[in-house]
C-alpha cells in the first residue's frame, strides 16, 4: 500500500508581514490550510479523488518492459505474487511488440462498482486480436513513466470516457502484491504472449450506475452491471470450458472457449473475487 502521514502541525501562531504586524491564526485555520496543501500532492493506494484530477498519460501506448532477477528459477506460476521492486528495467515497447516478444510488462484490472453494489462488465468488440466477442472488466497496461496508482482513474477516462467532472472514486487495492500474469497464444494468434505483473483495484463509485454518463471505448461491444454473486455464479458456470492444466504456460492454439475467453483470465478474475468477498 501506498499511504503518506501527515506531518508534524506547526506552530498555532505565525508572524506574518514586514511590518511586524502580528498575525494570529487559530490551530483550526491552520489545520486546513495544511490538509488543502497536502491534499494537492496526495498520492496513496487508497485514494479518494475526481475524473479532473486524472490526466492522459504522455508517452501514449508504449510499455516499459523488464525481466525478472537471475534468483528466480524459471518462469514463476500464473498468479505468482511479486514484489515490483524485484523487477529490473529493459527498455520500452511497443504493446504489441511487449505481446509478439513475450516481454513483462505491468498493468491493471479494475472491478468497478456503483454505489448499489453492482459491478461492471464490458464485451469485448469482434476487431480486438485478443479474445474478441468475449466478457470481462476494465483493464490498462501501465505505460511509460507512469506509476502504478495512476492507471486506475487513467482507464476510467480513456475506456469508459467518464464526462461528470464531480464523479467522485474510491480506489482499493485488492492484493498485497501484484500477480504475474502469463498466456502463451499460440500459432492462430502469432505466438504472442502475454507476460504481465497485475494490479487489481476496486474502484467504488459514488453514483448508481444509472446516473453516471458513459461513452465507452470502440473495442467495446456491449455492457452490463450485476451483482458480485452473480458474476461469482457466472465464471463458476464457465469453468466448464476450462483447459486441463493450471498455469498459463500450455499453448493456446483456438478460439475463446467461454464467456470470458479462456482459463488463465478467468482465474485472475475469480481471485479478486475472493477479495472482494473478504473486504465488502
Amino acid at each position: 500500500m501506498f499511504s503518506h502521514d501527515l506531518v508534524g502541525m506547526p506552530p498555532s501562531r505565525l508572524y506574518v508581514g514586514s511590518t511586524r504586524r502580528l498575525a494570529i491564526l487559530s490551530v483550526k485555520s491552520f489545520s486546513i490550510l495544511l490538509f488543502l496543501c497536502y491534499a494537492l500532492n496526495f498520492e496513496i493506494a487508497t485514494l479518494t479523488k475526481t475524473i479532473k484530477d486524472t490526466h492522459t498519460a504522455s508517452s501514449g501506448e508504449y510499455l516499459t518492459v523488464y525481466k525478472l532477477p537471475d534468483s528466480f528459477m524459471g518462469e514463476p506460476r500464473h498468479l505468482t505474487p511479486i514484489d515490483p521492486r524485484m523487477l529490473i528495467p529493459l527498455g520500452n515497447e511497443s504493446i504489441d511488440s511487449a505481446h509478439r516478444n513475450g516481454r513483462l510488462h505491468t498493468g491493471s484490472i479494475l472491478f468497478v462498482m456503483d454505489v448499489s453494489g453492482r459491478f461492471l462488465l464490458l464485451k469485448r468488440s469482434a476487431s480486438v486480436v485478443t479474445c474478441p466477442e468475449t466478457w470481462s472488466i476494465v483493464g490498462e497496461h501501465s505505460v511509460v513513466g507512469e506509476d502504478p496508482s495512476d492507471v486506475p482513474l487513467r482507464a476510467l477516462k480513456e475506456e469508459l470516457g467518464l464526462l461528470v467532472a464531480n464523479t467522485i472514486v474510491t480506489i482499493h487495492n485488492l492484493t498485497d502484491l501484484p500477480l504475474y500474469y502469463i498466456r502463451h497464444y499460440g500459432a492462430r494468434n502469432g505466438y504472442r504472449i502475454d507476460r504481465q505483473l497485475t494490479y487489481l483495484w476496486l474502484v467504488k463509485l459514488n453514483q448508481a450506475q444509472e446516473e453516471v454518463r458513459w461513452t465507452l471505448d470502440h473495442e467495446v461491444a456491449d455492457h452490463k452491471w450485476i451483482t458480485l454473486d452473480e458474476l461469482d455464479v457466472w465464471l463458476r458456470e464457465d469453468t466448464k470450458n476450462d483447459e486441463h492444466f493450471d498455469d498459463g504456460n500450455k499453448e493456446d492454439d483456438g478460439p475463446p472457449n467461454g464467456a470470458f475467453c479462456h482459463y488463465t483470465i478467468r482465474s485472475l478474475l475469480r481471485t479478486g473475487i475472493d477479495r472482494l468477498k473478504v473486504i465488502l
